[in-house]
């Protein structure tokens, strides 16, 4: 296992090292946060169902689904949906097992049920449907039609599918808790949608703070109502941030909206998505698995959402370069970065290359990571942790990663 090694004049540079730093979150209600979301789950779903039924998961990549946006008619302060969201569900699938067929439909469409029904505080008033086109197309008879274990070749080793790249990097830095700060403090609000977008920029250690965030149809009466309503919250994060940060802080916030005209005529949603407007998501488009997204990591393109939690180096390997950087994180009290590379056909335990980015590297540092690669243990945090599904982390707790405040 070939571990990089740099000249001395070459300084490698974290993200938390960088002069300007730019981070981004799409939250839950996102159309391409729905979008990844409900291909996970599926996959989630129908892993769960394979596990217990056949006592292994069986070969699918869900990875290509996409949500059509649905159109609402509004009123000065309410909407009705006219036509529907559609849930299109694509990539390939094992639809049988030894003959038995599996239910294929149910399970997926449950699990678009079950997180358009926990990502949209609005579920309830909109319509929806869904669209099958998944296949089990391959060259290869038996990959999506197993007659039993032995037609699944990653058992019981399992090994890169793929040529891929893949990053892990930990802690994050204090630009990337902001950002889910930021989706976390306004979705505390009644009033607020979950399709909220923020943007950090960390210049030093100054903030800026810009946030689009939607208002939910039956809490506000008047435009003046919503952006009182979200200047309050505005404020209210500027000030928790200021106590705990060393430099200045901005709070942007809805930067075309304004106190006149109906509500309607804001950022203002039936469902608490731009979906009510027609926009659509596809998997892959937004967040990457840390739920940001973080060009200064230098990360790899691969989109793990909906893929085979068994074997598939998007998401197997990604999972590993997770756990690598975060054992070896705890383990120095410094940040780190861990970029590793799998050829097709790669055992995971032997990448084609290994480079680890940390300000000190202990002897045993190296070793600890390729330990972690060794690891076989990914399917339960995958499938029964539910590890990479979006979602709202605790204001609480990211308060918590920024440190106590420095007022009382």
């Amino acid at each position: 296992m070939p571990t990089a090694t740099r000249a001395p004049f070459l300084r490698p540079v974290l993200p938390h090292d960088l002069d300007v730093e730019v981070v981004e979150r799409k939250g839950v209600g996102h159309p391409d946060t729905l979008a990844d979301s409900i291909a996970e789950l599926a996959s989630i779903r129908y892993s769960d169902y394979c596990l217990s039924e056949f006592g292994a998961v069986l070969h699918h990549n869900l990875d290509k689904v996409a949500v059509l946006g649905g159109r609402a008619r509004f009123g000065d302060t309410d909407g009705m949906y006219d036509r529907p969201v559609r849930v299109i569900f694509g990539g390939r699938i094992s639809k049988t097992f030894g003959g038995r067929a599996i239910p294929v439909r149910d399970i997926l469409e449950n699990a678009a049920a079950e997180q358009l029904r926990t990502a949209l505080p609005g579920f309830e008033r909109i319509t929806w449907q869904v669209r099958h086109e998944t296949t089990d197309s391959s060259k290869f008879e038996r990959w999506f039609a197993p007659r039993g274990l032995a037609d699944l070749p990653e058992r019981p080793t399992a090994f890169s599918n793929d040529t891929a790249f893949l990053v892990g990097t930990a802690r994050r830095t204090t630009a990337e808790t902001v950002a889910l700060l930021t989706e976390a403090w306004f979705r505390r609000q009644p009033w607020a949608g979950s399709d909220i977008k923020a943007l950090v920029i960390r210049d030093g250690h100054a903030l800026t703070v810009t946030v689009c965030v939607p208002a939910v149809a039956g809490h506000l009466a008047s435009s003046a109502e919503f952006e009182d309503a979200v200047s309050d919250a505005a404020q209210e994060l500027t000030t928790q941030l200021l106590n705990r940060s060393p430099g200045p802080v901005k709070v942007v916030c809805n930067t075309r909206d304004s106190r006149s005209g109906p509500l309607s005529g804001q950022y203002f949603t039936v469902s608490g998505s731009a979906i009510d407007y027609g926009e659509d998501g596809l998997v892959g488009r937004g967040n990457a698995r840390s739920g940001l997204i973080t060009p200064g990591q230098q990360a790899g393109n691969e989109a793990l959402f909906g893929k085979n939690p068994a074997y598939h180096v998007g998401k197997v390997g990604g999972w590993l370069v997770d756990e690598a950087s975060r054992t070896l994180a705890e383990k120095t009290g410094r940040p780190c970065r861990i970029a590793v590379m799998w050829r097709n056909g790669s055992p995971y335990p032997e990448p084609a290359s290994l480079d680890i980015t940390t300000a000190a590297l202990a002897p045993s540092g190296t070793e600890l990571v390729r330990d972690v690669l060794r690891r076989t243990d990914w399917v339960p945090d995958l499938v029964d942790n539910q590890r990479y599904v979006p979602t709202v982390l605790p204001a609480a707790d990211l308060l918590a990663e920024l440190g106590p405040p420095t007022l009382p």
